[in-house]
């Protein structure tokens, strides 16, 4: 299997588990770029059955700071398009297919491992969420910052967040736009499991190589009880 090289990810391949890195370090932004490739490399992903589970992590100290945000700015004033009363009409494009990129990985029927630590924010904590199971460093601090751009989390972070933590506490963590930390995650079920950094990605990779053996998305919480508790 030749895998493709990539410039913002990085993908290898190890005994059926693939590593996925954001690899723009130190804050794996994630740019325009960013997103093409990681439309392909599900695909990519999605066309070879020898992967039996995905981790995804960031490489250096964070998982990612989230989008490019002045570029994400330009991009949805540029092309965005309103009535003559200036009332939203139609979203970008862009956006339409970073969601739709978030729903395939979703819908993956191997196990994806979210292996966070560092910061987790804006839409890179979107992507987490659509991760099947999500470990994270004791240091890891997440968030959804888009209000204090005026903007909203756009990749599906909202209904997700409502579905794991509760509308009361998915509103307020939306429209607060602050940060919280590694313990409040794991208080809001954000995250499965709080392990210490440097046994983060062993930990992931230990916990996919269990989970792979006979994985169904619909037993998700007798693996978390089973392998992380």
């Amino acid at each position: 299997m030749n895998i493709p090289v990539y410039s913002t990810i990085h993908l290898v391949f190890d005994e059926g588990i693939g590593l996925l890195e954001l690899n723009t370090p130190p804050s794996n932004t994630m740019t325009m770029e960013f997103f093409a490739e990681f439309a392909s490399v599900l695909e990519f992903i999605r066309a070879h059955t020898e992967f039996r589970a995905l981790i995804i992590s960031g490489r250096g100290r964070h998982f990612s700071s989230g989008a490019d945000v002045p570029v994400l700015l330009r991009e949805i004033l540029e092309k965005a398009e309103t009535d003559k009363n200036g009332k939203l009409t139609k979203v970008p494009d862009f956006l339409s297919s970073n969601y739709k990129s978030l729903l395939i990985l979703e819908s993956f029927n191997i196990p994806v491992i979210s292996s966070i630590r560092g910061v987790c924010l804006g839409s890179a904590l979107e992507l987490a969420l659509f991760s099947h199971f999500r470990l994270c460093g004791e240091d890891a601090v997440f968030s959804l910052p888009e209000a204090s751009f005026n903007l909203v989390p756009g990749l599906g972070g909202i209904y997700k967040l409502c579905c794991i933590s509760g509308q009361a506490l998915a509103l307020d963590r939306v429209l607060r736009g602050s940060t919280f930390t590694a313990e409040d995650a794991f208080k809001y079920r954000i995250v499965d499991k709080l392990v210490p950094k440097k046994v983060l990605l062993a930990t992931a990779t230990g916990f996919a190589r269990e989970v792979m053996q006979d994985f169904r998305i619909e037993k998700r919480a007798l693996y978390v009880k089973k392998y992380l508790a």
